[in-house]
């Protein structure tokens, strides 16, 4: 057995040197080849760099299919800071209560500001239960975990960890920061561990730099607490499974504690007898916690997907392409295979040889590709607007992605390989052997082979570029929209003072000084702010009563909010249809007055006036509609473009109770970007340890928040080009092939007294067939897969009929031209050196 192995090692070792030494004598043939499979294989290992991080790829922890994701969707009161959120009470009561799993944490994501070395910096923090590390089973890779009794007592441990990025973007992988203390929120704290590399919690596609016990909320969201806040929802709950406890199991358990927990709580609720009866069938869902969770993945799983598909097509019209060119080589060394076969060769040796040699090829594209796929992605991650995203997605290449594209590889070699070694080893023995040239004639099969492959890449080239020019269109929709405010000349920039220890009267003081100061800056025409920032994604709800209004069962009577300075809507250029603009005097201590727009006025008042109306926040029928409606605003797009325009309510900010960061929107006359150094020294001026982020120019803001569109246009009409360049090489190759192999034909015909016209038009009709064919077939298909993607389209349908007519023309016109260039070359043969041609 082992000689016999030796026997097929030393075999396929000579066949890969034969097919080496074949390959390089056709340097040409070898190196289109490889180019082709280099950026369909590298395309689409990519893409998959991407789509395993974000949507398959599970968390570094121990045995993750164990975990689970709490969620409870259903009616409910209070506020919400987050998705699949539950009070920190209920997470104790679930806990307490719990007999299915060997553990729950709990945990939530914010904002901090950290100190240390008189250098301060805004950092992505979570607040973690002690039992964190615990439950996930994930180590330190420097000092110690946090343990239950580290989350015991309110305020008692002031300990952080790091994690493995932070610690080694901000201390340079100093093991002397163990045990260090910095400043969180300007409160002490005391670096206990690093996480292990790769660990950055379970939020996948955020960068958290640091870890704090939960017992610690108070200084690291020193606006809120909520501890003991029943009716406030910011934790996410995860929890590890007992090995003998299904999730099913484990679902029917936990619902039990959970409804006696909800029936509990429906004493204290405000509502009609419906709303208690829902709240109280709430039904506790287990999700699958084996991937985290992740914002990222729900905003580019179907773009992933998509760009998925349409790398896909390209590999396939790289392969028909080097199919195509294996067919004519084979067909050019059917000699060679006829004088194998004539001493003894047998068919299986001859297509194995031809099989390595299209592995060969395939693996070599398959390297290139990898160095194609690494600078794309690398590209790609660059232009996430996402800071964390472009923190822990990874561009290099590790096993999973090798493995891929090794598998890939293969597959495609043996995909493009397979045909054309099975059609060389047909050949007609007597006539191959006569034949002088070494060159016959292919068969007809390799013929209409080769025409098929041709149609096949016309048609998913047609499919790639109406799939690039919907996506193309869709974007140009949504940028030719008014978003509703100026975005020419606009700076904006954030500040948090509360992450700083500022008190409610120092950071109203602290907003009005910033504003003074940098609108008496030269070049500054106005400047206002907002404490939600606009196209960023982020909105604030509030449930309203309104004067007048009766709201109905199950309606939704939460609008948007907003709180603005004075001179916000100068500053961006939204006009005031009626009323007025809030003023200074609009103070802590002045009526509560407020602004809402168009869409807001005509949803609780109709065609009536709002001027004068008033409402309060707060459901139910206690307490007077204290807040009147001073004015009314245009509407706009504020959260994101796609969406319909949204109710939405101004407040002065100076008149809330409570407050923390704020964004500022500096109106210029000159370039904004030019302002940049200038704010940030006022800045500085007010204070040099109050971190600044999202620095930008609107238009930037903009821009950024059409991320996922712009992407999507971007590479799907780069795969459409490349695409149609691939089939416009396929049909050159098969047309120009198929001239040299009738250049006899064609100079009998012209001897005869054919005309140029005709001769132009014997092989032009033949191109016209195979791109109408493959038109024919992509044109259906289009429609069908543009119904798939419908819903990333904006302002058009599937069925665009200019989009299918440009998509249609423009291939039309390549193919054309492809078949063009060799068919004119056949009208410019010599009949004499054609008929003497062998």
């Amino acid at each position: 057995m082992p000689n016999n192995n030796l026997l097929i090692m030393q075999i396929l070792l000579q066949e890969i040197r034969y097919s080496l030494r074949s390959l390089r004598k056709t340097p040409v043939f070898t190196t289109v080849a490889i180019l082709s499979l280099a950026l369909g294989v590298g395309a689409n290992t990519a893409i998959f760099t991407l789509m395993d991080q974000v949507l398959l790829r599970m968390l570094p922890i121990h045995n993750p299919a164990e975990i689970v994701m709490l969620d409870a969707p259903g009616p409910s009161q209070g506020s919400t800071r987050n998705d699949n959120a539950f009070s920190y009470p209920m997470y104790t009561d679930l806990k307490n209560s719990n007999s299915v799993f060997t553990g729950m944490l709990a945990r939530f994501a914010t904002e901090c500001s950290l100190s240390s070395g008189n250098q301060t910096e805004r950092v992505q923090a979570e607040l973690v239960s002690g039992n964190f590390f615990e439950v996930l089973g994930v180590r330190t890779a420097l000092g110690r975990r946090f343990t239950p009794d580290d989350d015991k007592t309110p305020n008692a441990h002031p300990l952080v960890i790091l994690t493995d990025g932070y610690w080694a973007r901000r201390f340079g992988r100093d093991k002397s920061v163990l045990n260090r203390t910095v400043l969180v929120n300007a409160h002490p704290m005391t670096v206990i561990g690093v996480t292990a590399p790769g660990f950055y919690g379970i939020e996948i596609g955020s960068a958290t730099d640091i870890l704090v016990p939960m017992m610690m909320k108070a200084q690291i969201t020193p606006n809120w607490d909520d501890m003991n806040n029943r009716r406030s929802f910011w934790l996410n709950i995860f929890a590890r499974l007992r090995p003998d406890v299904s999730a099913t199991q484990a679902e029917a358990a936990m619902n039990v504690s959970y409804r006696q927990f909800l029936e509990s709580e429906v004493k204290d609720l405000k509502g009609n007898a419906r709303f208690k009866k829902r709240f109280v069938e709430k039904h506790l869902n287990l999700l699958p916690g084996l991937r985290g969770r992740s914002q990222l993945r729900k905003r580019f799983s179907t773009p992933l997907i998509v760009l998925m598909c349409m790398v896909g097509m390209v590999l396939l019209i790289a392969c028909a392409n080097v199919a195509n060119l294996l067919i004519a080589r084979a067909a050019a060394r059917q000699k060679e295979v006829a004088i194998r076969l004539a001493l003894g060769a047998t068919r299986y040796q001859i297509v194995r040889q031809f099989l390595v040699e299209s592995t060969l090829l395939s693996l070599a594209g398959g390297t290139a590709g990898l160095l194609f796929a690494s600078w794309t992605s690398e590209a790609l991650v660059r232009l996430l607007p996402f800071e964390g995203a472009a923190a822990t997605l990874s561009t290099n290449p590790d096993l999973r992605v090798l493995a891929f594209t090794l598998a890939l590889s293969v597959i495609t070699g043996l995909l493009f390989g397979l045909a054309p070694a099975l059609q060389s080893t047909r050949p007609n023995l007597a006539p191959t052997l006569k034949d002088e040239s070494g060159n016959s004639s292919a068969a007809g099969g390799q013929v209409r082979f080769r025409k098929g492959l041709v149609v096949a890449q016309v048609a998913l080239s047609l499919l790639l570029l109406i799939g690039g020019g919907l996506f193309a269109k869709s974007l140009y929709n949504l940028k030719s929209l008014n978003p509703g405010f100026r975005t020419d000349h606009i700076m904006t920039f954030t500040i948090d003072p509360s992450l700083n220890a500022y008190k409610l009267p120092e950071i109203l003081a602290l907003f009005e000084n910033l504003q003074k100061r940098i609108g008496a800056t030269p070049e500054v025409r106005s400047v206002s702010t907002a404490y939600v920032s606009l196209m960023t994604g982020d909105s604030n709800r509030s449930t309203v009563k309104v004067e007048g209004y009766q709201s109905k069962e199950d309606e939704d009577m939460n609008p948007d909010t907003n709180g603005i300075g004075t001179d916000f809507f100068t500053t961006m250029g939204i006009p005031l249809v009626a009323g007025r603009d809030f003023t200074e005097r609009d103070g802590p201590s002045a009526p509560k007055v407020a602004i809402v727009n168009e869409t807001m006025a005509h949803y609780f008042f109709g065609n009536a006036n709002p001027i004068g109306r008033r409402f309060k926040f707060g459901g139910g029928e206690e307490g007077k509609l204290n807040i009147e409606i001073v004015g009314l605003a245009k509407d706009g797009k504020f959260v994101e473009y796609k969406e319909k325009n949204r109710r939405l309510i101004y407040l002065p900010y100076r008149q809330a109770d409570n407050l923390d960061r704020m964004t500022f929107y500096v109106q210029t006359a000159r370039d904004p970007n030019a302002m940049a150094a200038v704010l940030q020294k006022i800045i500085h001026q007010a204070d040099p340890n109050l971190p600044v982020f999202q620095v930008k120019n609107m238009q930037a803001q903009v821009d950024e928040s059409l991320f996922v569109e712009r992407i999507i246009a971007l590479l799907s009409a780069f795969f459409g080009l490349l695409a149609t360049l691939l089939a416009a090489i396929g049909l050159y190759g098969v047309m120009a092939y198929a001239v040299t192999h009738r250049t006899r034909e064609i100079g009998i015909r012209m001897a005869l007294g054919a005309e140029r016209r005709n001769v132009l038009w014997l092989v032009m009709r033949e191109v016209t067939l195979m791109a109408g064919i493959g038109i024919a077939i992509g044109l259906p298909c289009a429609y069908l897969l543009g119904r798939l993607v419908e819903s990333q389209l904006f302002g058009l349908s599937a069925k665009d009929p200019g989009i299918l007519a440009i998509a249609t023309a423009s291939l039309a016109f390549v193919a054309l031209l492809s078949g063009y260039l060799p068919a004119e070359r056949a009208t410019r043969v010599d009949p004499m050196v054609a008929l003497r041609y062998e």
